[in-house]
């Protein structure tokens, strides 16, 4: 589908994507003179907008059958009197078509802690929002969003009316609750990075009850995006309801939290919070803004989510959102009893396949009633290697820290076997970085110390001084044999043992170390970690623009720094008050990545710094890749309507999946 921007989302929306004044011209001339591709029909406007802009009149409004019985009985206001002034309600135009009401729906997580696909593809729930393969930005949950000339501040207007999941009003206040009583307060945890913009905390300032100014150290253009990428960009939170747990609410706050069974009130209050915050809800009476509520965690970890009464949007016939009236989160460990579970028909979609099951799972998909579906995933590398540049381990530490040694690493690395054994060739055998199609992809970068050999890998190490022994295992300069650990905490062992081997034979020794996420967690933030395989995700353009957490110290999320320089990150943060000056190289970086967030999207500048900010990066050769260009795999019942199709570009866990869309035929 294709239009121009300007006539796809009218004058108030294009104030959330381009802001207003001179600073922004460069943005706004981008917005508006692309001729935007949507890759299908999804999209979604403000209603007043809506009906100034197509012409067309969103008529009465309906709700789900299912309420009806609770609006009569009083138990819920009518509808009218649950969705935003009129004006202000969400209007969103289906993928396929409009739905029909009712239905379950079940999907896949792996473990108790992994929130499966619920947390991004049925949630999108922010601020702002984006469209399926991010094309535009939008309004979410604030009606506005207008960045001021100078991009110093950003003025945010929330929806008047419009209601938390248990029909209280969200207002400027929660907003404010978040930044002055929840984040970087006390011995709570800090605020996310992307609300520390030049080494200073975001600060709000109320404007009226629905309105409130954030301001920025520095420019901060990358602020709208930020907010609609992230679970750490939601900025808000329920104060009405989560003030009970907090000390500076409750005098008996720290009473209430004992007799619950925590340690502190910081303790209670966390986990009362997470759901907003985080992905991880544990408390079921947690008020939210998603389109189902969290209403039943049964006796096995599976976790129901009924639809919100409250909930702010409605398609373009006048439906309220979501279609389905349920989504339950199967918690099913094995990979192989997820394959079963997607042929008997029990999950209707799922993920966490490689690409060895797809020959079993298209053998079974007339059976199943099931599409596989291959989503080409917007990165460069299927997972990645790296080793923990500040491991607690002296000897080790120098070793990783010598660019030599990743680059003898990476040589060492058969791909072609690997893209075969592994990957069926599907993908390409190529370095870690952007995908072939990002605006910053060089065609340097995927073949950079990407080839396989292993002569000039083995003499790069006898270059460092790292001797073979008479086992052939290579000699640290302590005097021991340099033995590594790899820890694998993402179940790609097959993998994982061939690039043991590969390390083991140019005297590398390295064991596989399988782990899982919370034990793995622990140990990196300890620096136990000595390597590891992650995911190689966030680095499609727009998403890299507003979390760079590859491309800077510490080389992965602040609460999980994968790749080590987590107290580098910390001096970063605090403007040197806190942690370890980070060393010149990696200092620059985090400066270059600085620079590079502050230019204007879309403009010279910014395409200019971002091929140096991933080149650098690449050179660096922090993350070393195998394979890329590999299709994603998911699986999703024939029954389940206004999925996205194969045309949709896999980024972050299907953040552009907008499940209150989806509906069951029946």
């Amino acid at each position: 589908m294709k239009m121009s921007i300007r006539k796809l989302l009218g004058a108030a929306t294009l104030a959330i994507l381009a802001g207003v004044g001179p600073s922004m011209v460069a943005t706004a001339t981008y917005a508006q003179t692309q001729e935007i591709a949507l890759v299908d029909n999804f999209m979604a406007w403000n209603l007043s907008d809506y009906e100034a802009q197509t012409g067309n009149k969103v008529p009465d409004f309906k709700q789900a059958p299912a309420l009806d019985a609770a609006v009569a009985a009083g138990t819920i206001p009518a509808l009218a009197d649950r969705l935003p002034a009129r004006e202000d309600i969400q209007v969103v135009r289906p993928r396929e078509s409009i739905g029909t009401y009712g239905g379950t729906i079940r999907y896949n997580a792996t473990n108790p802690q992994s929130f499966g696909n619920v947390g991004y593809s049925a949630w999108d729930a922010h601020l702002a929002s984006v469209t399926t393969n991010w094309e535009v930005v939008y309004p979410d949950i604030a009606k506005s969003i207008v960045l001021a000339p100078d991009n110093l501040s950003a003025t945010v207007t929330l929806r008047k009316g419009m209601k938390w999941s248990d029909g209280q009003p969200l207002t400027a206040d929660d907003i404010l609750f978040f930044f002055n009583d929840m984040g970087g307060q006390g011995d709570l945890p800090p605020l996310p990075g992307n609300l520390i913009v030049g080494g200073q905390p975001v600060t709000v300032e109320k404007i009226d009850d629905v309105t409130v100014k954030f301001n920025f150290a520095i420019p901060n253009p990358a602020f709208i995006l930020s907010v609609a990428r992230a679970e750490p960009g939601f900025p808000l939170a329920p104060a009405h309801y989560l003030k009970k747990w907090h000390k500076d609410y409750n005098p008996d706050a720290e009473k209430i939290a004992q007799e619950e069974g925590f340690a502190s009130w910081v303790d209670a209050f966390v986990s009362h919070s997470n759901g907003q915050t985080s992905d991880f809800q544990v408390d079921k009476n947690l008020p939210v803004l998603k389109p189902w509520v969290l209403s039943e965690v049964d006796q096995f970890g599976n976790q129901y989510y009924r639809r919100n009464a409250f909930y702010w949007k409605v398609d373009t016939e006048g439906n309220q959102l979501p279609y389905l009236d349920e989504q339950v989160r199967m918690l099913v460990a094995d990979p192989e009893v997820v394959k079963l579970n997607v042929q008997s028909g029990q999950l209707d979609y799922a993920d966490k396949f490689t690409q060895a099951d797809l020959p079993v799972l298209k053998a079974g998909e007339a059976a199943g009633n099931y599409t596989t579906m291959l989503y080409t995933a917007d990165l460069g590398a299927i997972v990645k290697y790296q080793f923990n540049l500040t491991v607690n381990d002296e000897a080790l530490r120098p070793i990783f820290n010598d660019v030599r040694f990743r680059e003898a690493m990476s040589l060492a690395v058969n791909r072609p076997e690997i893209n075969e054994t592994i990957f069926f060739g599907l993908g390409v055998p190529r370095q870690w970085g952007v995908s072939s199609k990002s605006p910053f992809y060089e065609d340097w970068m995927g073949g950079h110390f990407a080839d396989y050999d292993v002569d000039k890998a083995n003499a790069l190490l006898d270059e460092m001084g790292l001797t073979k022994g008479a086992d052939g295992v290579r000699v640290r300069p302590d005097g021991q044999p340099l033995r590594i650990v790899l820890h694998d905490a993402i179940n790609r062992v097959a993998l994982s043992e061939l690039m043991a081997e590969y390390w083991t034979a140019v005297g590398v020794a390295t064991q596989v170390n399988t782990v899982t996420r919370e034990t793995f967690a622990q140990a990196v933030a300890a620096g136990e970690v000595q390597a590891s395989v992650w995911f190689a995700d966030v680095v499609s353009e727009k998403d890299m623009y507003t979390r760079p957490i590859w491309f800077r110290p510490p080389y992965g999320l602040d609460t999980n720094p994968v790749g080590g320089g987590l107290e580098w990150r910390k001096w970063q943060l605090t403007n040197g008050a806190e942690g370890t000056e980070p060393p010149a190289e990696f200092k620059a970086q985090q400066e270059l990545v600085t620079k590079w967030q502050a230019t204007t999207l879309g403009s010279d500048e910014y395409y200019a710094l971002g091929k140096e900010v991933v080149g650098t990066t690449v050179k660096q050769m922090l993350h070393i890749g195998t394979v890329g260009e590999v299709p994603y795999v998911y699986v999703r019942s024939n029954k389940l309507k206004n999925f996205p199709d194969d045309k949709m570009l896999f980024i972050d866990h299907l953040r552009g999946g907008h499940a209150e869309q989806y509906y069951v035929a029946n």
